[in-house]
């Protein structure tokens, strides 16, 4: 007996997967004009920076080329055949796998900051291990989905897995976020303009990590309630883990004007705050 595939709604099934798959693109220039500021800001940076912004871009080009094939493959190849759009074309299901070292890379270099401010093995060993395990359980689904290649069975047997890497995301992004504005705000003194720097340091290091963490909420609150449609979220989750690791980047050549040491005509009134010792930990935060 054949098999009888289920009824498909287009709107709810292939609409967010449009959407997401041009907001990836929105994402992905904005991706290319951070890379073109931090190449002209920074070119002197470490290789390691270096290769780790070459990489994510690169991914990042694979993983928008095939979205948009495969969201053609699904819209004009399959034009009218709904049941054919639950199985999803090769190369979207290859940028499910993609997604998983572009997110781990982004993570990494926010731990690794941490490590540098923290010096906390426990703490970082904590994070590192989150991250590791979500790129496992990410890394998993992708191949899932590559093998399955029918997006209602992976969903349905590997629902467990999707719903653990969403809660390991968050909350590895989340004590991290935490963490840096908890080191940051000890480094606080009596110098106003220390302070003022270290502040906006703080809502700059929170706001970075909070976009990411409420898209990942975001993206688990919509796979529990409205099937499908968190594929549109899936679509630009590895964009955003890019942006978010580009503007760390580029932030810090803002924070470092900041920090040089300011004129004043009027000593009394600003109090000048030491170039080191004080500032040592914000100073690491702004030079890698």
């Amino acid at each position: 007996m054949a098999q009888i595939l289920p009824i498909v709604d287009v709107k709810t099934f292939l609409g967010p997967m449009a959407v997401g798959s041009v907001l990836s693109g929105v994402v992905f220039g904005c991706a290319v004009v951070q890379t073109y500021s931090y190449y002209k800001r920074f070119p002197d940076d470490s290789e390691y920076i270096k290769a780790l912004v070459i990489f994510e871009m690169t991914l990042q080009t694979i993983h928008l080329i095939l979205m948009l094939a495969g969201l053609w493959h699904m819209v004009v190849t399959d034009y009218g055949n709904s049941p054919a759009l639950l199985f999803f074309p090769e190369t979207i299901n290859v940028t499910l796998i993609l997604c998983s070292p572009l997110a781990f890379a982004s993570q990494a270099y926010f731990i690794f900051r941490l490590w540098r401010l923290s010096q906390n093995l426990i703490l970082v060993g904590f994070c590192l291990s989150l991250a590791v395990a979500r790129f496992a359980f990410h890394m998993v689904v992708g191949i899932a989905a590559y093998l399955i290649r029918d997006i209602l069975s992976v969903v349905q047997q590997w629902k467990w897995c999707i719903t653990t890497m969403f809660v390991m995301s968050i909350a590895c992004d989340t004590i991290v976020a935490v963490a840096v504005a908890y080191i940051l705000r000890d480094q606080k003194t009596g110098f106003r303009r220390t302070s003022w720097i270290i502040d906006k340091l703080i809502s700059y290091s929170v706001a970075t990590g909070l976009v990411t963490i409420a898209f990942e909420l975001g993206q688990a609150l919509c796979f529990w309630t409205m099937p499908h449609v968190w594929l549109g979220f899936y679509a630009i989750e590895s964009g955003l883990y890019t942006n978010s690791l580009l503007a760390a980047l580029n932030g810090r050549s803002v924070f470092n004007q900041l920090w040089a040491p300011q004129p004043s005509s009027d000593p009394g009134t600003l109090p000048r705050s030491p170039q080191l010792n004080v500032g040592d930990k914000v100073l690491l935060l702004t030079s890698f």
